[in-house]
C-alpha cells in the first residue's frame, strides 16, 4: 500500500509500507495501532500484574509507602519489598535504586510473558519524578559545607538511568527513550512508543515508574512506588508463546472525545494539582485484565486521555483495547 497522509507528529509523509503499518489514516484524524503481548508488574504490595489482580485490582497498585506494606491486608504475601531486578549483575544491582530495580523487573516479567528479545526490543520509560530518591541524597550531600559529592549518586541520579543499565545488562544496542510528561504520563508513553512502532516496526516495552516522594517533598497524593511494563509489537500475527503470551489489539486515536470520556481531575491530577497517572493508568490495565479474563466478545470502552481544553494540549487521543475477534 502506498498512500500519502498528514501526520501531526511529523507533517506530511509517505507510508508505503506492508500490511503490518500501524499508522492508519482515519478522514483526518490518526490512529495509531499495535499488539499488547505482555504485561509486567511490580510493587512493594503486589509481586507482579497477576497478584494485582486477584487482589480485585485496586486503585493505587496497593500501598503509598513501603513502610505500609505489612499493615495492608490485601498485599501479597510473597511481595519482595525491593525489586528482584534479576537482570541486573549483583555489582550493578547493588548501586542502583528501588526505581530502576522496579522497572527491570517489570520489564523482566513483559518480555518473559511475550516471548520478545530483550536485547532487540526498544526501551520507552515515563515517570514524572525519575530517580527521585537519589537525586534528594545528592542534593543533601550538595548542602552539607564541604561534604563529598558521590559520583556514584550523580551518574544515577538522571532521568534515563533506568534504560541505562537496561541497555548495559541485556546488550541492547537500540534506541530507548525517558520521558517526564506529569498528568499526561500516560498519553505521552503510548504516542511515543507506538508512533515509534509505525515508523520502524519491531517491539517496544514501554515502561512507567515512581518512587514514593521522600522527605522533604513527601505527599499524600504523590503517586506510590511501583512499576508497570506493556510489550508492544507492530507484528499482528500469532505470539512466538502463544499459550502465555497476550494477543490484544492496542490503538491510539486523536480526535474529539466525548465529554463524559474525558479524564478528570482525579485521575490526571492529585489534589492540589500534583502530576500524577495512577488512575488512567490503572483504568488501562483493569481493561487489559478484563479483556484477557474474558470471553473476547466485546472491546473495551475507550478510554479519553488528552483533554482539548487542557492548557497547551492541541489534540485529544483516546487508548481502545480490542481482543483479537474484534480487532479488525
Amino acid at each position: 500500500m502506498s498512500a500519502s497522509l498528514t501526520d501531526p507528529l511529523s507533517g506530511p509523509r509517505g507510508a508505503g509500507r506492508s500490511a503490518t503499518v500501524t499508522l492508519v489514516p482515519r478522514e483526518g484524524s490518526v490512529e495509531l495501532r499495535a499488539r499488547l503481548r505482555g504485561v509486567g508488574m511490580w510493587t512493594p504490595a503486589y509481586a507482579n500484574f497477576d497478584a494485582w489482580v486477584a487482589a480485585g485490582a485496586p486503585d493505587q497498585l496497593g500501598v503509598t509507602s513501603e513502610r505500609e506494606r505489612d499493615a495492608d491486608a490485601d498485599a501479597d504475601a510473597d511481595a519482595d519489598p525491593r525489586p528482584p531486578a534479576k537482570l541486573l549483575h549483583s555489582r550493578l544491582r547493588r548501586r542502583t535504586s528501588t526505581l530502576t530495580r522496579a522497572a527491570v523487573t517489570a520489564l523482566e516479567a513483559a518480555i518473559e510473558q511475550g516471548g520478545a528479545s530483550l536485547d532487540r526490543v526498544r526501551f520507552v520509560l515515563v515517570s514524572s519524578f525519575g530517580e527521585i530518591e537519589t537525586t534528594v541524597e545528592l542534593l543533601e550531600q550538595l548542602a552539607e559545607p564541604g561534604g563529598p559529592v558521590s559520583p556514584t549518586k550523580f551518574h544515577n541520579s538522571v532521568h534515563n538511568t533506568a534504560t541505562g543499565y537496561m541497555s548495559i545488562a541485556s546488550g541492547n544496542h537500540r534506541e530507548a527513550t525517558a520521558i517526564a510528561g506529569g498528568p499526561h504520563n500516560l498519553d505521552v508513553g503510548l504516542l511515543e512508543a507506538l508512533a515509534g512502532l509505525a515508523e520502524v516496526g519491531g517491539d517496544v516495552v514501554l515502561m512507567f515508574a515512581e518512587e514514593l516522594l521522600p522527605a522533604p517533598f513527601e505527599r499524600a497524593d504523590a503517586d506510590p512506588t511501583f512499576a508497570v511494563a506493556l510489550l508492544l509489537s507492530a507484528d499482528p500475527s500469532q505470539p512466538s508463546q502463544p499459550s502465555q503470551g497476550l494477543n490484544l489489539e492496542l490503538r491510539l486515536t486523536n480526535g474529539d472525545v466525548p465529554a463524559e470520556r474525558k479524564v478528570g481531575d482525579a485521575a490526571g491530577v492529585g489534589g492540589i494539582g500534583l502530576p500524577t497517572m495512577i488512575g488512567p493508568l490503572v483504568d488501562l490495565l483493569r481493561q487489559i485484565a478484563s479483556a484477557r479474563d474474558g470471553d473476547g466478545s466485546a472491546a473495551s470502552q475507550p478510554l479519553a486521555l488528552m483533554a482539548g481544553d487542557d492548557p497547551g494540549v492541541e489534540s485529544a487521543w483516546t487508548v481502545t483495547l480490542h481482543s483479537r475477534e474484534h480487532s479488525g
